[in-house]
């Protein structure tokens, strides 16, 4: 097994006068020497001005001084800073031969950042790729004179930035959630070290979402009643849970089958919306048609009814036309009656249901938007749909579903997911 390489970034100043002299390049150029032989690495990347390389050509002579060599190209390389006040323009370079060297090279390498020397814009370029790209960031410490460090008295101190690497993380968090890529977040939330973030419940809310992103009510309502809803980290969305935990709730525990199913639906017509903001339009119009499906199906609950084995003896008692249940009566199989979607609201028809009434009003528009979802890809088609055809499907879905229930409006916000507010500082979590 090949060992890495380790490679030190190093940032070159000039020393204390920007325009520096001889003396202040010597200087710096021994703080650096010394930091290079406590550090001990492979390979030397310096990043320095046109002024500043000075202070590499003392560096090598301190090497020569100890019957060492130091040659450009096997020992070290240097990378040209043009604007050293341009953050920018010093991210870029940093940025480069991280890729260079992490990323294109065949072989391995250990970077190690030191941002101790050069101008601030210079240090705070480094420092920011370094917790970019995730390297080892380092500074020169010790006993500081007219602002340098004292020769014999340095330090290399590590900085530990996972508190930093922590707060990154759980802003993205915060994005995948509202992203509705519930698992994603609960991956990165296994990363995170600072036990000052309370990644159990965090886990436990995309948990939940994710269990009813996919219809998993149960298993959502555990998740989410174990979640303390207290927490600074959930504060702008406290209210939104509490909504939606009730809304599960109800779906889990109500012993109204009607207002269960209700909310049940809700959460499909929502679960479509999010499918469609993914630009997922097949995927959003085969769950508005089962939504479509459901709406017939709640409302023929409602007689008594089931579209898996249809009693005929019902269809009597509410005057059904006899021509009608004829045709019902030439589908029996194996003693059912069993009907699909267009019979469902056909019968609703039938019984002079306003469901029933609304679509015979609108069976050529109907008619269209089933026939785009039969032919989509993810029915019995080749074709892919797109966000008309799903707006148009999903008005017709809303406009049934409000009339199979007056409520409807309120079930479908309180099963809308709740969102966080990304704007929301992360110094206040």
């Amino acid at each position: 097994m090949r060992r890495k390489i380790k490679t030190l970034f190093m940032t070159v100043g000039t020393g204390i006068n920007p325009n520096s002299d001889e003396e202040s390049y010597q200087r710096l150029a021994k703080v650096l020497y010394n930091s290079i032989n406590k550090i001990s690495p492979d390979y030397i990347v310096f990043f320095a001005s046109e002024i500043s390389m000075n202070t590499i050509d003392y560096v090598k002579e301190l090497f020569e001084a100890d019957d060492d060599v130091f040659i450009e190209g096997e020992d070290y390389e240097i990378a040209i800073l043009n604007d050293i006040d341009s953050f920018n323009d010093c991210f870029e370079t940093f940025e480069r031969m991280v890729w260079k060297f992490n990323i294109l090279s065949e072989d391995k390498h250990e970077i190690i950042m030191d941002y101790t020397s050069g101008t601030k814009t210079m240090s705070a370029a480094m420092a920011c790729c370094g917790m970019f790209y995730s390297v080892d960031l380092i500074s020169v410490t010790g006993d500081r004179k007219n602002g340098t460090v004292s020769l014999g008295t340095e330090t290399i101190k590590y900085q530990n930035l996972y508190k930093v690497y922590d707060k990154f993380s759980l802003m993205r968090v915060r994005n995948y959630f509202n992203a509705n890529r519930f698992y994603t977040a609960s991956e990165i939330l296994e990363k995170i070290v600072d036990e000052s973030i309370h990644t159990e419940d965090l886990m436990n809310l995309s948990n939940a979402y994710y269990a009813w992103d996919n219809m998993d009510f149960d298993v959502a309502y555990d998740f989410l009643t174990k979640v303390d809803l207290n927490l600074l980290e959930l504060k702008e969305i406290k209210d939104d849970i509490k909504i939606n935990l009730k809304a599960l709730g109800t779906i889990v525990r109500s012993q109204h089958e009607n207002l269960k199913n209700c909310y049940i639906l809700a959460s499909l017509i929502n679960n479509s919306i999010r499918r469609a903001d993914e630009y997922k339009y097949d995927d959003a119009i085969a769950r508005l048609y089962r939504a479509f499906e459901l709406i017939a199906q709640i409302r023929l609950a409602a007689y008594g009814l089931t579209s898996s084995d249809i009693d005929v003896n019902i269809l009597l008692e509410k005057n059904v036309s006899p021509e009608f249940i004829d045709s019902l009566e030439k589908t029996r199989d194996e003693g059912k009656i069993k009907i699909g979607l267009i019979k469902d609201y056909e019968l609703l028809a039938e019984l002079d249901d306003d469901l029933g009434k609304y679509f015979a009003e609108n069976r050529h528009s109907i008619n269209n938007i089933t026939i785009k979802r039969n032919n989509s890809i993810l029915a019995h088609g080749l074709e892919s749909l797109d966000k008309e055809d799903f707006d148009q499907f999903e008005e017709l879905v809303e406009n049934l579903a409000c009339k199979l229930d007056k409520d409807m409006g309120k079930f479908l916000k309180e099963t809308r997911f709740a969102k966080f507010d990304l704007k929301v500082k992360m110094n206040e979590i």
